[in-house]
């Protein structure tokens, strides 16, 4: 090769194309869509052509991502993704937490410190409080994003309170949520006094929206190849009025009651609606708080959990689940094209996740051959009593309280200091008096075993203190079999510890993800440091998560 003198040093100062260098983005969009499977959006890609389908071939998906934590619910899962962290690290262990005062199990958003506002502006007097990130101990994105640009707004908004208030972290502007008693998008005292003027605008018109609009399924047929099960089959929950299509909505007076009101919201929180309405009050949202307008970085976290709530009832491959997934499709393209419009392709970045998976029908799984069945209440009751009374022919006739809740035994642990007892030993003893009768448990875990340094005995193990929190376990966590659903006489559930329920989608779309489909271990805690890695943010201390690439 000949090498003509000062020809390489014109090359290197003379751009190769005519092309301008993609923008920085200015917007963050972290969208969680609650309960969804990475099936779902294989089985349905074929009918898929808005903003999932934009995932599907524009993004940079994580096939294998999957939870590294115990328990497979709503609260963690939405923490983990804003902070980075496990629960073990950032607190929220569990939706129903246990309260150190009360050994009462609490919602993990719970705040007697804060009051609700109610979806007209007015604040209302706190009875059993509101609704904040207090349990969260650690940062999230909207902190860091802050951090770096200190005028960047944040706004988190979602169709449940445990989704919204966590999705961005400790410290949106604001973090809205839907207010299943009255209608309208709600909030607390914990990000201001009273609701901004473009929800409270929003809010005025959503009755009308959704005043006697029947839930109608939104294709023909039966999308042959896509898995989808029948409109009605064993095992399925009623939505409004029925099991099957069309669903009836409620219709209002023309002087409607508050009773009116809260029907109608409550059958909006259990069909595409829902999402519908985020969506709404997100496009609301870009435009009033003019979100990606300028050169600070701006979050928009948006937690669609109209997925789960259609699945708890009906399963992940019912025909509802699919016609809930289909209008997601169709709602998502919407904001992508206003984002498009509005900022230029370039200059924003989406991130698409889930908190959890769930299990199929247990009837459904019985047709296909898998052995599962529903754990009924009177199974339990004969495990606690037996629990209860090795404990009492030990102790004197003493059980100390023992009761179960959840996937877990609780015992009253001043009972026990008073009784000049060993916590450890007595919660031991209820470990294996329960193992030895409860055939549905595959293992239990104690509060000691999972607070001690000494290396986890197995996988579940180290699993369970990726979620332990000391301040608010459980004295015993109980494993059960897999492929067994407990205290759940229809439809179905999550929050185990096996793979149908910690699978998760996880995918990133925009400047800077090449599109492709990647099998590397993926991890929610990856969420935080691969958007702060792409945005030039130095990485906080701490993550548990690693930027993915």
């Amino acid at each position: 090769m000949i090498i003509v003198p000062g020809l390489l040093a014109i090359v290197l100062a003379c751009p190769l194309s005519d092309e301008e260098p993609p923008e920085s983005p200015r917007l963050v969009v972290v969208l969680c869509v609650d309960q969804l499977i990475p099936e779902q959006l294989e089985r349905l890609e074929p009918w898929l052509d808005g903003g999932l389908a934009r995932f599907g071939e524009r993004g940079r998906t994580f096939s294998a991502a999957e939870l590294d934590y115990y328990r497979s619910e709503t609260g963690p899962g939405h923490a983990t993704l804003a902070t980075g962290l496990l629960p073990r690290h950032h607190g929220i262990s569990a939706n129903g937490m246990l309260d150190p005062q009360t050994q009462t199990r609490i919602e993990c958003t719970v705040d007697p410190t804060v009051a609700t506002l109610a979806p007209g502006g007015v604040l209302t007097e706190p009875e059993t409080g509101g609704s904040s990130a207090r349990h969260l101990l650690r940062p999230g994105l909207a902190e860091y994003l802050r951090e770096r640009w200190p005028a960047s707004r944040s706004v988190s908004i979602s169709g449940k309170a445990r989704a919204a208030v966590f999705l961005a972290g400790r410290a949106p502007q604001w973090a809205l949520w839907w207010d299943r008693r009255a209608g309208g998008f709600t909030s607390s005292s914990a990000y201001g006094e009273l609701l901004p003027d473009w929800v409270l605008s929003w809010n005025r018109g959503w009755s009308a929206q959704a005043n006697g609009r029947d839930w109608r399924c939104s294709f023909e047929g039966e999308l042959d190849g896509s898995g989808t099960a029948p409109d009605e089959r064993a095992g399925e929950s009623a939505i409004g009025a029925g099991v099957t299509f069309p669903r009836a909505a409620p219709r209002l007076t023309d002087d409607p009651r508050p009773i009116e009101y809260q029907r109608l919201a409550g059958f909006v929180s259990a069909t595409p609606l829902l999402d519908r309405f985020v969506i709404d009050l997100a496009l609301a949202a870009v435009d009033s708080l003019e979100l990606g307008a300028d050169g600070d970085v701006d979050l928009l976290a948006l937690g669609l959990s109209a997925c789960d709530k259609v699945g708890h009832r009906a399963g992940p491959y019912s025909r509802e689940v699919t016609d809930t997934l289909l209008r997601l499709d169709d709602e998502l393209g919407r904001l992508f094209g206003l984002l498009d419009e509005r900022l230029g392709p370039d200059a924003w970045l989406a991130a698409l996740a889930s908190d959890h998976g769930v299990m199929e029908l247990p009837e459904a799984l019985v047709e296909r051959g898998i052995a599962t069945r529903r754990l009924g209440t009177n199974e339990t009751r004969r495990a606690l009593a037996a629990a209860r009374e090795a404990l009492s022919e030990r102790f004197e006739g003493e059980f100390f309280g023992l009761r179960s809740s959840g996937d877990g035994l609780i015992l009253d642990r001043e009972l026990v200091a008073a009784a000049g007892a060993d916590l450890a030993q007595v919660r031991a003893l209820a470990r294996s008096a329960y193992l030895g009768v409860a055939d549905y448990a595959a293992d239990a875990y104690t509060f000691d075993e999972l607070a001690s340094p000494q290396p986890p005995r197995d996988a579940f193990a180290a699993l369970a203190r990726n979620s332990f929190r000391p301040e608010h376990e459980v004295d015993v966590v109980l494993r059960f079999q897999p492929w067994l659903l407990h205290d759940c006489r229809l439809g179905t559930d999550h929050g185990s510890p096996y793979p149908y329920d910690r699978r998760i989608v996880l995918s990133f779309l925009g400047p800077g993800f090449a599109p492709a489909k990647r099998w590397e271990r993926a991890s929610p805690t990856d969420l935080v440091p691969t958007l702060l890695e792409r945005l030039g943010v130095p990485l906080p201390e701490g993550l548990d998560g690693r930027p993915l690439d």
